[in-house]
């Protein structure tokens, strides 16, 4: 399953800023994955339909060289595809005792929120990154990270970006559905309503070539491990959260002009119960 993915309204208050914000093309670097500016995004592939939007809350006049803004992913809007079966509780069988049962469709749909500052000076910043997602034994989970972020010019056509990210996840308490009716009734472990199974370390690189003024390439790859709780990629069975450890993208894109682009996207996991995706992008900035 795909950790892919937080939160809401925030399109409105893009729709309402994005003349006010509108930078300069000279400002503007769409293969730049820590780059600022207001864009909106909209992508189909093997896994649905997407929008993006981007908001920057900073001015482009500031002289203090620093960049802010936030950017908001809605992944498969339409909840398309195979869906997984999902965890609804516990009932008697009269040979094997208390057994799972998954009467409900997992939502295949997500959101991401990430905001995020830099400085145009150094290249250093930071982000806070959101995903809320559907988990098929957990249901409703959010993973909250926050982090540094630099940049490391290798060459004119060649940056690295790596980040580190820290931070907690977040699920429903489903403690009543996992224990049977009486215990559940008497149970003081259940709380009331959320629960924060682990801590987590994640450490994610970015890779842009540029090859030109109109082609580029950005290769991102990141790595997620537990600090303390559930195991992030152990089996559910094992008490795990059973999620990719390694998440592995490439994009190559055609740069129309300074505020359009084409992208072609693919994404890999070690995971075994998602297949590999892949989609086309159209991103417009202002």
């Amino acid at each position: 399953m795909k950790k892919h993915l937080l939160s809401v309204a925030v399109v409105a208050s893009m729709a309402c800023g994005f003349n006010a914000m509108a930078a300069d093309d000279a400002d503007i670097d769409m293969s730049n994955p820590t780059d600022v500016y207001t864009s909106l995004g909209a992508s189909y592939g093997s896994e649905g339909a997407n929008f993006k939007a981007q908001l920057m809350l900073s001015e482009k006049t500031a002289t203090s060289g620093q960049k802010t803004g936030v950017i908001f992913e809605a992944k498969n809007i339409f909840n398309e595809g195979d869906k997984t079966q999902q965890f609804t509780g516990m009932v008697a069988h009269p040979e094997y005792g208390m057994i799972p049962t998954f009467n409900d469709e997992t939502s295949k749909r997500s959101y991401r929120m990430r905001y995020g500052t830099i400085n145009t000076t150094n290249g250093t910043g930071w982000s806070v990154d959101a995903i809320l997602a559907d988990h098929p034994f957990y249901g409703n989970m959010a993973v909250i990270q926050a982090g540094p972020v630099m940049t490391i010019p290798v060459t004119d056509s060649f940056y690295i970006w790596p980040i580190l990210y820290a931070g907690a996840v977040v699920v429903e308490d489903n403690m009543s559905q996992i224990l049977p009716p009486d215990m559940a009734a008497s149970t003081a472990v259940s709380s009331s309503g959320i629960d924060v199974p682990s801590l987590i370390l994640t450490g994610m690189v970015y890779a842009r070539y540029a090859f030109n003024e109109h082609w580029w390439t950005l290769v991102s790859a990141s790595y997620t491990d537990e600090i303390q709780g559930k195991g992030w990629s152990d089996d559910i069975m094992d008490g795990g959260l059973q999620m990719a450890s390694f998440n592995g993208e490439i994009s190559v894109a055609y740069q129309m002009n300074k505020r359009q682009n084409i992208r072609v996207n693919y994404k890999t996991d070690n995971s075994d119960s998602t297949d590999d995706s892949y989609w086309i992008e159209y991103n417009h900035a202002f």
